[in-house]
Parts: structure tokens; C-alpha cells; sequence
């Protein structure tokens, strides 16, 4: 047998060992999968039996949800879950600072005129600027309504 075919041999059975690594670990992933699918089903049935729903599981299990969130951010690679929860309340956050912030556009102004409330049947004059009255129909009722009260 000559040298080349020697080192072929090698990487075949190097490569036979990883194929069998590989099909270990594709078994015991498919283990994992029944194991997840097992304990969904027993976390379903027992919530029944319980009259429970999973958010009230959810809930009761707060406290170990959130060290268990503490810990991935702590984590070298958090895993993709923690990202995702990362994502989503950097959104909501976001979100939350568009809605507080004041709008820097001039405020709609309404027409010269008179304006009657038909709440209270009081009538007011708008010359130049609001008046106080009209302002506080404006806060409490919307500029939208209150422009529809033009007499």
C-alpha cells in the first residue's frame, strides 16, 4: 500500500468518526425535541386539570423568569430569545418617548367667528386669540369638535 492511500485511509475513518458524531448528536437532538413536546403537553394538561391558564403559569413563575432574563444578559452569547426580548422593549421604550414628547409644529388655529358650545348653549367671540373659554373647550373637548361649532 503506498503512502497516499495510507492518508486516504486515515481521512476516511476521520471522517467515518465525525459522520458518527453527527448522528449521535442528530439522535439526541430528536430526544430534546420529544422531551419539549412531552413537557408542553404535561404543562397543558396540568393547567387544565388546575384551571389554570399558561399566563397565569406565567405569572406565578415571574420572579425565576426574570433572574433567568438577568442571567442570559450576564451570559458571553445571551442567545437569540434574549435578543429578541432586547428588540422588543428598546421598540416599546421607543414608542413610549414618541407619545411624551411634545409636538415642536404651530398649534391649528381656529377661525375668526363665533363658536357655540351645544353642551351648554354658551356662545363665545374669537377676535384675534383664543379666548379662555375657547381654550378650555379646546383642552377638554378636542380643536376638531371645537372647530365644528362655528356659527
Amino acid at each position: 500500500m503506498s503512502a497516499i492511500q495510507q492518508e486516504l485511509d486515515k481521512e476516511i475513518e476521520l471522517h467515518k468518526k465525525k459522520i458518527a458524531q453527527l448522528e449521535q448528536l442528530k439522535l439526541d437532538q430528536e430526544k430534546k425535541i420529544e422531551g419539549f413536546t412531552e413537557f408542553d403537553q404535561t404543562i397543558k394538561r396540568l393547567c387544565n386539570q388546575m384551571a389554570l391558564t399558561e399566563a397565569e403559569l406565567y405569572v406565578s413563575r415571574g420572579d425565576q423568569i426574570l433572574a433567568w432574563v438577568q442571567d442570559l444578559a450576564k451570559a458571553e452569547k445571551p442567545g437569540r430569545i434574549y435578543e429578541s426580548l432586547k428588540k422588543h422593549f428598546e421598540k416599546a421604550l421607543k414608542k413610549e418617548e414618541r407619545k411624551d414628547k411634545v409636538s415642536s409644529l404651530p398649534k391649528p388655529k381656529l377661525a375668526v367667528g363665533r363658536y357655540k358650545n351645544p353642551a351648554t348653549h354658551e356662545t363665545v367671540e374669537k377676535i384675534k386669540r383664543n379666548p379662555r373659554q375657547l381654550e378650555d373647550w379646546i383642552n377638554e373637548y378636542s380643536f376638531e369638535v371645537v372647530r365644528t361649532w362655528k356659527i
